[in-house]
Parts: C-alpha cells; structure tokens; sequence
C-alpha cells in the first residue's frame, strides 16, 4: 500500500509518497503534484508484487565492499596460484579507481580511461586480465547478488593480445641445458628440468609436487590442483629413475622438490620462484640467453608431437580443455610432414 504525506511550503506544495509491500524494505519519494506520486506509487507496487523490483538503494555498495565479498565466496575457492593473482589484482583496482567509489559510478568511460592508461605501461595480456576479474566482479553482483547494475567492462573494447610466443630448445640445446642443470649447486633443479622436459607440465605444478600424487608402478603422477580439471600425466622411464634417486634424500619431507620453505604460504604459491636464480644461471651457463622457464614445456609439447602424438591426446596431456591451444604446435606438425614427404625425392620416382 501506498501512502502520501503533503508538505505545503512558502513556495510550493510537494507530495512525499511512502510504498510498503511485505518481504520488502519501504521506499519513497517526492513529487510535485499528486497525480506523478500515485503513478510511480503504482508502478513500485507493480514490480514488488511481480519480484520485478530491484531496489536502486541496494547499488550504492562501494568497490571495496564488492572486491572483499569477492574474494571471500568466489576467489577463495580458487587454486593457490589464482588466488594470489586475484588478490593482486584486486589490490590495484582498488587502488586505481579508488576503494570507495560506488559500483554504478564505474561507468564504460571510466573503465576505458583506466584501460588507455594502463596500455602505457603494461601489456595488454596484464590489462585484459585486470578488465576480466572487474568483469566477473560486475557479473556476480549483478546475477547472484542481485545488485541494480551493469556491467562496464561489457561496453568496452579488450585489447587485443599479440599471439603467444613459443620458443622451444633444440636437441643440442636440451643436451646443454640439462649438463649446466646437473652441475648446478641445486642438486634439485636437474631433476625438476628434467621433469619438465619429460612430461610438459607447467612449472608451477611441477615445482608443488608431492610424493603421494606420484605412482611409481604406473608410472604417472596426478594433478589436482591445476589451471583446468585434475588430470593424469605419464612420466618416462628416466623420470621415474630420476625421482627414486631423489625420495632416496627425501626423508620425512612431502614435497618433491620444495624442502622447509615448502611451508610457506609464499612457496605453496608460487612454487617455481624457488628455482628461478638457479634455473637463470644454468641457463646463462648453456648460452641460452631467450629461454624462459615456461619454453620447456613449449619444448616438451613439440617433441611429442612430433613423435606422433596425436592432437587430442597432447591436449589431455598438457592439461588443455580445449584444441586450441595445442594447434598453436601445428605448424611443427606441418614441417614434420613435408619432410616426410620430400623423402619420396630420394626413391628416384620420377
């Protein structure tokens, strides 16, 4: 039901008109004449009874508040990795569009300002994925927690990301790579490279291995933590001699290759910065000056393909819940066929 208060002043008569419709909080307004309040008034009633009404007041929530429930109920559930990513992220957008700006003062403009801005001295893979995390913040105020607002990021156009740079060793250059890795005072890092080159896992979910996800009759190991689904990944046969060398000095430690700073929150994190020093100065050493620690596993990808290793297979193997990724190897694929083809010459059919 609705309710009208008048207010007769010096100049004018205004109409306050209060509308209450249970399960609802009461909400007013004030009007000029009669007739608008009780048009409005009707209209309010109209969407409560229908549960069409979304309560304008409720918008006025600031990035602080959305970014902080975020990050307790959606990037909590998320792995370690991703989590601090997200924090990290969220820390700037704060700090860029200011903690206690309202949601609905985040319009397209703004949102595209922040992104020339940030183009001047980041990447534009860093600002699209600054733009998807505020995205999805828009997204879930809106649909779940059924903020009256619109998503920004929606509006705007993304910058578009180069193609992503695969660089991949030579036998030679393995070879080299993995003798600087043995001779290394990190009696742990020829193993880990070793490990990486065998199977083409990420360095981060190498680097956090534990003994229990490891089968040694099977020869595999299990991932559960990982970017897409848990998955399975086959290991060689040198591998598995390289890790029984290694649970030999093992002793009571449940991480591969972490020793005591695996306990930290910061090493659980971000598990491979623990080899970077030692992996930078083996790879100096080898005269590899381009290699980053990610090309092993471009490296690890190429030679099964060109093993024969069939597309679908490499995907589950790396960990791809799509194609698409993995036909960035193709062109491999294509030069290993043209060779195959070009031994046709040597049979002198003519």
């Amino acid at each position: 039901m609705a309710r009208i208060l008048t207010r007769k002043g010096k100049k004018k008569t205004t109409y306050t008109i209060t509308v209450r419709v249970k399960g609802y909080e009461s909400i007013s307004r004030t009007f000029d004449t009669k007739g608008e309040a009780r048009i409005w008034a009707a209209e309010m009633e109209a969407e409560m009874k229908n549960q069409r009404f979304k309560d304008p007041r409720r918008a006025h929530r600031t990035l602080d508040e959305a970014f902080d429930r975020y990050l307790e109920t959606v990037t909590s559930q998320k792995a370690l990795t991703t989590q601090e990513r997200e924090r990290r992220i969220a820390k700037l957008l704060k700090e860029k569009f200011g903690r206690n700006t309202l949601l609905p003062d985040i319009t397209p403009s703004v949102v595209a300002k922040y992104r020339d801005q940030r183009l001047k001295s980041v990447s534009a893979y860093a600002v699209r994925l600054e733009l998807a995390l505020l995205s999805h913040l828009f997204i879930k105020a809106c649909k779940e927690w059924e903020l009256p607002i619109e998503n920004p990021v929606k509006s705007i156009e993304r910058p578009k990301v180069p193609k992503g740079r695969i660089f991949f060793l030579k036998e030679d250059e393995a070879v080299r790579l993995l003798k600087e890795c043995k001779a290394s005072r990190n009696k742990r890092l020829y193993p880990y490279v070793l490990i990486l080159l065998h199977t083409a896992m990420r360095p981060s979910e190498a680097a956090g291995l534990k003994w229990h996800q490891i089968d040694f009759d099977r020869r595999s190991l299990t991932l559960y933590i990982t970017k897409n689904e848990p998955r399975t990944v086959p290991l060689t046969k040198t591998v598995i001699t390289a890790l029984e060398d290694l649970k030999k000095t093992a002793f009571d430690n449940e991480f591969v290759f972490l020793k005591g700073e695996g306990k930290s929150q910061h090493a659980q994190n971000i598990p491979s910065s623990r080899f970077r020093p030692s992996f930078d100065r083996a790879r100096e050493r080898a005269k590899l000056p381009l290699l980053h620690m990610h090309d092993l596993r471009h490296t690890a990808a190429s030679q099964m393909l060109m093993a024969g290793t069939d597309i679908r297979t490499l995907a589950a193997i790396l960990g791809h819940s799509t194609l698409q990724m993995v036909l960035r190897y193709t062109h491999l694929l294509n030069e290993h066929k043209l060779k195959a083809v070009d031994r046709i010459n040597s049979l002198g059919i003519e």
